[in-house]
């Protein structure tokens, strides 16, 4: 727009059909999400602020998954790859982005990996050709636990990535959350590899809360994870590999677990097979088959077969 402000975003739209042998056949059309990003840069202080709709999140209930205003932050940059951030930004561990505009496939691979999301607070970045290192102070760090409803004192995220070279990265991170109903942490490492058209990763994560910061619902709402809110624990792991066969197409295999251990055990398996075609510079279709195998207790044993189709218009 001028030399100091410019805009970005996405428009995410779906069509998907589920056979699940708890919920039966369900098919569903929608605009899962619209962003925009609003950019400021000052030379040392740039700004960013990310205005979204996702799902119901204009039907005046603002929950976890509605919220308007996805990011707001500050960057003050001393040099060096020293930065330092304040506000509401998105947190630096996990493999898989919190974006569509970032993912290899239409879904993601976990629905209880206990991986934060957003959060409020201070954090500094060090970035060079080959490492990174970051260290967050925030107000929380579990805000995806539905059962998670206690007030957090403070929480701490920190995280570390080296290039090794030959195509070989690693990364290890972790979040801790004091709260006033106990304390949550989660542990989070991957490994990547690239060589010529391919990418293969690797991670495992695993945590523990006493505050119900991993008791979650599935989007399909064919896991229920059944925890005291007192002791649950969370182990969960994915690999992956793509294959890019030309310039504006690949395709990706990836297998995902998930573990939840509270009052009761639950484990989920998930394969995923996605295709991804760039149609244009700024539009790219997203195609996928999905299985994924869940057992439990109660509503928890299910298998459940899924298709999409994205479409995805970047600007």
């Amino acid at each position: 727009i001028n030399d100091f402000l410019s805009f970005e975003g996405f428009v995410d739209s779906s069509y998907s059909h589920t056979e699940s042998d708890t919920d039966g056949n369900e098919n569903s059309f929608a605009v899962d999400q619209v962003e925009i990003s609003w950019l400021f840069d000052f030379d040392t202080v740039t700004a960013q602020l990310d205005l979204q709709y996702e799902g119901d999140s204009n039907d005046g209930d603002l929950d976890d998954d509605g919220e308007l205003v996805e990011q707001a932050f500050v960057n003050y940059a001393f040099g060096n790859g020293d930065v330092v951030t304040a506000g509401r930004y998105a947190s630096m561990i996990g493999f898989e982005a919190f974006e569509p505009t970032g993912l290899y496939q239409y879904s993601t691979a976990y629905d209880a990996s206990g991986l934060p999301g957003y959060a409020q607070g201070v954090k500094y970045t060090r970035e060079s050709d080959a490492t990174f290192f970051g260290l967050s102070v925030q107000d929380e760090a579990f805000e995806n636990g539905s059962g998670n409803v206690s007030t957090s004192s403070y929480a701490i995220e920190a995280a570390f990535a080296q290039d090794l070279g030959n195509g070989l990265a690693v990364f290890l991170g972790g979040a801790f959350e004091d709260a006033d109903a106990g304390d949550s942490y989660i542990v989070n490492a991957y490994t990547t590899f690239e060589t010529g058209a391919w990418l293969f990763a690797a991670e495992v994560n695993f945590g523990n809360s006493e505050s119900g910061a991993f008791n979650v619902f599935d989007d399909n709402n064919v896991l229920v994870v059944v925890g005291d809110g007192d002791d649950v624990d969370v182990l969960s792991g994915l690999l992956m590999a793509n294959y890019a066969y030309n310039e504006t197409a690949s395709v990706t295999a990836r297998v995902s677990y998930e573990e939840v251990d509270g009052t009761a055990e639950v484990e989920v398996v998930k394969y995923t097979l996605a295709h991804n075609k760039a149609l244009a510079d700024n539009l790219g279709l997203i195609t996928e088959v999905s299985f994924v195998d869940s057992e439990g207790v109660d509503a928890a044993d299910d298998e459940l077969l899924g298709f999409a189709v994205e479409l995805l218009f970047t600007f």
